[in-house]
């Protein structure tokens, strides 16, 4: 018993496959890999200040500079709001609340004077 790859719904075709060998075959020609040799060594020896890592951004740092410039300016504005509202809340807090006087009950059950009374609500926290 052998096993052979199925290719297709039928087994195997020999003439598709030696159509995809043919085109996807390596070139025979010296030529060829003397120039990619070539090449691979004049992209290795190469001016380095030529070739950075980070030159396929560079083209996007316009674009990055004013995405950064409009999430300040979000940023800024929802601070800004923030504090508003802060400040609206504590306005309420303090200036719209009624505030009640405080009273002091003459519970004191000592004789005195109306002037003594008087003196004693008035330095009393």
């Amino acid at each position: 018993m052998s096993i052979e790859p199925r290719i297709g719904p039928h087994g195997r075709d020999d003439d598709l496959t030696r159509a995809l060998r043919s085109m996807y075959a390596a070139p025979s020609d010296d030529a060829y890999w003397g120039s990619l040799a070539a090449r691979i060594m004049a992209r290795v020896s190469g001016d380095a200040a030529v070739d950075q890592w980070w030159q396929p951004l560079a083209r996007y740092a316009r674009v990055g500079l004013v995405a950064a410039a409009v999430a300040l300016v979000a940023a800024r504005m929802a601070l800004s709001r923030d504090a508003a509202r802060e400040t609206a809340i504590a306005y309420d807090g303090v200036i719209e609340t009624p505030q009640n006087a405080p009273l002091q009950l003459a519970t004191d059950a000592t004789p005195g004077s109306a002037r003594d009374a008087t003196l004693r609500y008035v330095i009393s926290p």
